[in-house]
């Protein structure tokens, strides 16, 4: 299964630092993405968060760019 695929079959939230690592990216990168509105966030109480359903949303978009 690849890690699509994984990410599809387990919906949940992630840290910004686990959305970086995910995308193999910097915590500055992702940062970057949220604020230019690529990549869809969700904060609860002071914690930013990405839902793995817009992180997957985020790289299909890009495929398709590319």
């Amino acid at each position: 299964m690849n890690k699509i695929a994984s990410i599809q079959n387990n919906p949940h939230l992630l840290t910004v630092e686990e959305a970086a690592k995910e995308l193999r990216v910097s915590k500055w990168t992702i940062y970057q993405l949220i604020r230019s509105e690529e990549l869809k966030t969700l904060t609860i109480a002071s914690r930013r968060l990405v839902a793995s359903d817009d992180l997957v949303d985020f790289i299909n978009k890009r495929r398709n760019i590319e």
